[in-house]
């Protein structure tokens, strides 16, 4: 036969429909008469094509026409063969067997043993997908069989490569390792192959023996093997089987407690399928799901929840058991997450029943250990314990370490539990027993968590101990172990960029509480404060520490990264940073149409319609942020993971933080732990504690009072604010507070440096009152939000004076925008231009305060005043924003600012100080935005404010400033000057109160700063 006179038929039967190509070949039937080479080629382009699997199963289809057009019945069973393998492939597995089997029935009346052997590979899957495992492995062992005795080795290698495959599925992995590892060995023997056909099938094999490797715990071997196998799809352009690969490394860092690098992966695998256009269903819902479980680690549940019901509903569609039941596996770990035990509990059933009838053993059991972790949270001690026990007997006959001890750990937990109630029960004997067994198991964990790398399982395994030793009131043991766990935490967190740390810390940080508790039991006080800094805003300090970390990463990524997967990395974030500006200016726009919004225009203008699409834009922008952090964080965070290395992280130096306190200041940090308040108190001398029991409660009612009375719509006349009612709250409030260190207060006007706690982070501390002044009557106060972050400020001055002037030169004047919301905000035009008059700055109004421009005129600005309506977002903190006229400049916005050469950072608007309390006590928000930017000191709001006291104070402020005051006095001359006005409403505390100052307290510096002490005048 005429090969370019085939091709070209070829050519056209891949590019046209199944109907045309049928009408072609009966056209040309004539010229295609060499029945055996035709049907051959074709079944070969059909097998080339398996990948791209709906044309493969269109080639399919036309050899099956072509083998009965010509009664040729070799080319119809080569059709049928065709067919089954592209069925196969697509989760079709019923009507591939059926296809399969016609096949090899009429390879058999045609004496052909080779190509019946071939219609079993595809066979032998389909029927281990569909549960019948014992007879595809009769089946398999007679394909391989025929395979030897024609001397086919590589189509021998193929059955064997499927066997293991069936063996991954029901647990038999040392079996699947020894055949990875033979047939890798022949395929490089062979000659008689296609040598791209070798490449795959070598790299096919190194996936998949990587998994089972990974199964009994050798993460090291399964890693290299990963790798490499990536390295050769890459080189073969294979895009779904590279995603595939990236997902099962994400696998292998999600196993181990690298959940910012499991989450990277999964995110660039779902990247590779969709940037494709790769129609997978299968692979989708397998790396959706797969994903959910990260983001329940990092506990954010309901993002979980929606991907792993997305997965769900793909797998029912297949209508194959194995994904179905691994699907609701995974979704009810998501609904665990999500306090949805019962319901858990019924998904569960049903994956057990799928799982158990297709014989997919591992899976199975995976569900018994799950349904023992939710019975030990139902508080089903003992039921919680069988189910465990019996599916760690299971797991340990099969080696499969990790989820023998993920099945041990709620032993353990059973166990102490049971202990605690036997302690309540006054049984000392059963709680001993209780206990004993709990520690035995718990240490048996460590020693195999600590063998194959489970960082979260040696954590937790530690967390137990700590407890039982507490339990035991051997307190010393107590703290040795709590002190591991947390040690080993940090090494989780280690690989956490962006907001993953406070995230996850949401659910450890119940492991510094313990220890913080446990110190102060014990007296070691600079140890717990040291605990209690170590992870407070721990991803805040991530953000002031990135300096310099860019380039050595950069240099580690030349020299461990492959070309190929840096190019990917690069094409990813380019790909990230593109799609992030195209949201963000969406989001500007829909939130200025959002604003200017004119109902009367037409009836069908709808807000809830743009608030929709608002929505939207903050999911994405949100996705995309996270996403662009991972991506850029790639290969520092795999060099530190493969090298052991792990952030700096050290307890805080207590006698350092001391040294950076002035003689007239105190650092008083608050800690509210199970109805317990503690307040440290450091001065330059010392450490101290106040504890008081009981006081939470105290808290809890008054803070709510407190933030009521300070809202004016809760007043009868607004010229005459309810002052004697928030007095009695504010001395009350004095006396949890500030009382029980007052005989360490320096002397009038010392500085007060607040490190709030939970909910005292919304609390304006200076305006407390002790019964005859408010506490910024005799004292200057400033907040932060990390007692640490005081030795970074301090850093940051030592920079700047050790430079050739002993001053950082500032090449901007300061920078003052005015917005008023088209009026609504009537004297922010006056505050503006006043405030700009005074610093001799840059003053922008209306449509001239625009995002854009203060992206440009940041930069080498050394004073940003901001004057224009606010608000803050608890229900998403990183879209709190100030409006300006091009939209609302929200945290993420500010996170990209560059304020190195700032010096003070006032958000004259509505509620701008307000945050999100996260894991760490994380202040999530636009402060932390602001200051991670560069901002040393920021002047905030805690409440929407009124227009004339604001417009007066920052007037003041300023003036203050200017003198030469610090802005810790700057502000406390202020508000005293407000406070002070006999005969005005501005004596309550709503009008003074609600700005406070955080970061740096120091004067100005830069000469372009310090403008001009002239009187009030406006600036033209």
């Amino acid at each position: 036969m005429d090969t370019e006179l085939f091709l070209k038929y070829l050519q056209y039967l891949r590019d046209h429909t199944l109907e045309e190509g049928r009408a072609y070949i009966q056209e040309h039937i004539a010229e295609l008469s060499d029945h055996q080479a035709i049907g051959e080629l074709l079944a070969e382009e059909a097998l080339r094509l398996l990948y791209s699997p709906f044309v493969s199963l269109k080639l399919a289809e036309l050899l099956i026409f072509y083998g009965e057009c010509t009664s040729h019945l070799s080319s119809h069973a080569l059709g049928l063969k065709a067919k089954g393998d592209a069925l196969m492939l697509i989760g079709h597995h019923q009507a591939a067997i059926k296809s399969l089997d016609a096949a090899g029935e009429e390879f058999l009346r045609l004496g052909d043993e080779g190509n019946w052997a071939r219609s079993r590979i595809s066979w032998i899957m389909s029927a281990a997908w569909l549960g019948n495992v014992e007879e595809a492995l009769q089946q398999a062992t007679r394909a391989r069989d025929v395979f030897l005795q024609l001397g086919e080795p590589y189509w021998a290698c193929v059955i064997d490569h499927n066997t293991a495959l069936i063996y991954d599925y029901v647990g038999r992995y040392e079996e699947a390792i020894k055949l990875y590892e033979s047939i890798r060995a022949i395929y490089t023997t062979l000659g008689d192959q296609n040598d791209l056909s070798i490449k795959r099938s070598i790299a096919l094999a190194e996936m998949n023996q990587a998994f089972d490797l990974a199964s009994v715990g050798n993460f090291e071997l399964a890693y290299r093997l990963q790798q490499q196998a990536q390295a050769g799809f890459i080189a073969l352009g294979e895009t779904e089987l590279t995603s595939s690969v990236e997902a099962d490394l994400a696998d292998l860092d999600y196993t181990q407690g690298y959940y910012g690098s499991a989450l990277r992966r999964y995110y660039q695998a779902l990247d590779g399928l969709l940037q494709n256009n790769l129609d997978t269903p299968m692979l989708l819902a397998e790396i959706k799901v797969r994903t959910a479980n990260c983001l329940v680690k990092l506990n954010r549940a309901q993002e979980a929840c929606f991907l792993a019901s997305e997965a769900v509903e793909i797998s029912r569609k297949s209508g194959i058991s194995l994904n179905i039941g691994n699907a609701l596996r995974e979704y009810a770990t998501t609904l665990v997450a999500s306090s949805r035990l019962k319901e858990a509990l019924v998904v569960l059933d049903e994956a057990w029943t799928l799982l158990n009838r297709g014989g997919f053993d591992p899976l199975a059991f995976a569900t018994k250990y799950q349904q023992a972790e939710i019975l030990l949270k139902l508080v089903s001690f003992t039921a919680a314990y069988d189910q465990a026990r019996l599916a760690r007997e299971y797991f340990e006959a099969k080696g499969l370490v990790a989820r023998s001890v993920r099945a041990s750990l709620v032993m353990a937990g059973a166990f102490i539990e049971n202990a605690q109630q036997a302690g309540v029960n006054g049984d000392k004997e059963q709680q001993s027993t209780h206990l004993q067994e709990a520690i035995s198991l718990c240490k048996e964990i460590s020693s195999q968590a600590h063998q194959y790398h489970l960082q979260e399982e040696v954590y937790r395994s530690y967390y137990f101990l700590g407890q039982i030793f507490a339990l035991q009131e051997d307190f010393t043991k107590a703290a040795r172990y709590y002190g591991a766990a947390i040690a080993q935490i940090e090494r989780i967190l280690n690989d956490l960029v962006y907001d993953l740390s406070p995230s996850f810390l949401q659910s450890t940080w119940a492991v510094y509480e313990d220890m913080i508790a446990l110190c102060l039991q014990l007296s070691r006080v600079e140890r717990a404060f040291g605990y209690l800094e170590q992870a407070r805003s721990m991803a805040l300090r991530q953000y002031l520490n990135k300096s310099g970390a860019t380039q050595s990463s950069s240099m580690e990524q030349e020299d461990t990264a492959s070309t190929s997967l840096l190019q990917q990395n690069n094409a990813a974030i380019l790909r990230a940073q593109h799609d992030l500006r195209n949201e963000q200016e969406q989001h500007r726009y829909y939130s200025v149409l959002l604003a200017d919004i004119d109902l009367s225009v037409s009836p069908t203008v709808d807000r809830a319609v743009i608030q929709q699409q608002l929505k939207r834009c903050e999911e994405k922008i949100s996705e995309l942020t996270e996403r662009l952090h991972l991506y850029q964080s790639d290969t520092r965070l795999i060099s530190q993971k493969r090298t052991g290395r792990t952030r700096n992280v050290k307890q805080v130096d207590i006698t350092q933080l001391r040294q950076s306190l002035s003689p007239d200041q105190i650092l008083l940090a608050y800690f509210l732990y199970k109805g317990r308040l503690v307040i440290f108190a450091a001065t330059k001398e010392q450490l101290v504690t106040r504890e008081l029991p009981n006081s939470v409660e105290q808290l809890e009612r008054l803070l709510p009072l407190l933030h009521a009375h300070l809202d004016p719509k809760g007043w009868s006349d607004l010229q005459k604010p309810p002052e004697q009612v928030v007095l009695r709250l504010l001395n009350k409030l004095y006396n949890l507070l500030v009382a029980p260190v007052a005989d360490l207060l320096p002397a009038t006007p010392g500085h007060l440096t607040i490190v709030p706690y939970g909910p005292l982070h919304n609390l304006p501390f200076h305006a407390l009152h002790n019964g005859s002044r408010y506490l910024i009557e005799g004292f200057q106060v400033s907040y932060l939000p990390a007692s640490t972050i005081l030795m970074h400020l301090d850093a940051r001055n030592s920079e700047q004076d050790s430079g050739p002037t002993g001053r950082e030169v500032s090449a901007r004047p300061p920078l003052v925008f005015g917005y008023s919301e088209n009026g609504h905000l009537q004297r922010v035009h006056d505050e503006a231009k006043t405030i700009a008059s005074l610093l001799n700055g840059r003053c922008y109004l209306e449509g001239e305060a625009t995002i854009a421009r203060l992206i440009e005129q940041a930069p080498g600005s050394p004073i940003i005043h901001l004057a224009t309506h606010g608000q803050s977002r608890l229900d998403a903190p990183n879209f709190s924003y100030v409006r300006l006229a091009d939209g609302q400049l929200n945290a993420i916005d500010a996170f990209s600012l560059d304020l190195k050469a700032c010096e003070l950072v006032t958000l004259s608007g509505c509620e701008t100080g307000l945050a999100l309390s996260g894991g760490g006590d994380e202040q999530l928000g636009l402060g932390r935005a602001f200051l991670a930017a560069g901002a040393p000191s920021l002047v905030m709001s805690l409440w929407p404010v009124e227009d004339n006291a604001t417009n007066e104070l920052m007037q003041l402020f300023y003036h203050y400033l200017l003198k030469g005051e610090s802005k810790a006095q700057a502000l406390r001359a202020a508000q005293c000057s407000l406070l002070h006005r006999a005969d005005s409403t501005y004596t309550h505390p709503y009008f003074w109160a609600a700005f406070r100052l955080v970061g740096g307290v120091g004067p100005l510096k830069s000469q372009s700063a310090k403008g001009h002490s002239m009187a009030f005048a406006a600036n033209p």
